[in-house]
């Protein structure tokens, strides 16, 4: 399919008088004051438990225009290399549902194979002869059928469907006398809602050289996972009440072999273990360092 050039040769050579006969449609969803062009639904999320690689969903494109309209025009564009456009056509079989009941010039629309290139989805349709939509009028106009292709290993992937990076050089809506109408056009969001990075911890203390008395501060740093995460810290293996914060200061008061850990546990219930810190007394065997008994 040609862009608007062919579109405006059709709408000036045929001149055939058809019908002015208009249709009630379906209602939008989530409808735009005039005038406007927008796609439903106008946010899709998908994660990894409502969706795979080769899950399909449909988008419609909508318009609504108080002014009459005789054609209109949408470019469409996506992000290829996460979806994949396998079918599109007109929301009332062979027109679409704004000008249903009319004779019209209605091409399949081109996906993937226009000048918008790769990731597009091009459709013009127009009335014929004189006849035109009267406004102010609503309908859907175009669906089209996506395929999911890929799934981050973790983290979000976003993109949109976009008709307003065409407006108004290939996303328009031209009046009886051709004229192009000024209109909002507004865009879908896609998210696609990957696993989380990988649950993991590590500790740090400010000091690994410790006496009887003295205290040790001891920091985490928390990362992947789904927050919020809760905190356990462990001494010599079993866990210290009241210690669930993200830091922890130690003060040894009892004879013991001193070694620390942490244990995160995210939204998820996954649990991920830190390594592990020895404390050192510097005196212990004249001066070498040895795992300090507390």
């Amino acid at each position: 399919m040609k862009t608007k050039d062919v579109g405006m040769a059709l709408l000036v050579t045929i001149l055939l008088l058809c019908s002015s006969v208009i249709f009630a449609g379906p209602q939008p969803s989530q409808p735009h004051a005039a005038n406007a062009m927008w796609v439903e639904p106008s946010s899709i999320v998908f994660n990894t438990m409502n969706a795979s690689i080769g899950t399909e969903f449909n988008v419609t494109v909508w318009l609504n225009m108080t002014e009459d309209i005789f054609a209109y025009q949408i470019g469409l564009h996506y992000n290829r290399t996460q979806l994949m456009c396998t079918r599109a056509a007109y929301t009332a079989g062979n027109t679409s549902d704004y000008l249903k009941g009319h004779t019209t010039v209605s091409p399949a629309p081109a996906i993937d194979e226009s000048e918008l290139g790769n990731g597009s989805v091009l459709a013009f349709e127009t009335v014929l002869g004189y006849d035109f939509i009267l406004g102010p009028h609503s309908g859907s106009l175009v669906w089209a059928e996506f395929q999911v292709v890929t799934i981050p290993p973790s983290g979000n992937l976003t993109s949109k469907f976009d008709i307003s990076s065409e407006y108004p050089t290939r996303t328009w809506v031209r009046d009886p006398n051709k004229k192009k109408l000024p209109f909002t056009p507004y865009d879908a969001n896609y998210q696609f809602i990957g696993p989380p990075p990988i649950l993991s911890v590590s500790i740090s203390a400010n000091s690994t050289s410790i006496r009887l008395g003295q205290s040790v501060l001891f920091t985490s740093t928390v990362s992947g996972g789904s927050p919020p995460c809760t905190y356990q810290w462990f001494l010599n293996s079993a866990a210290v009440p009241g210690a669930n914060t993200s830091s922890w200061t130690y003060t040894p008061a009892t004879d013991s072999l001193c070694a620390v850990y942490l244990n995160v546990t995210d939204s998820e219930a996954t649990t991920a273990q830190s390594n592990i810190v020895t404390l050192m007394d510097p005196l212990a065997g004249g001066g070498s360092r040895m795992p300090y008994k507390c």
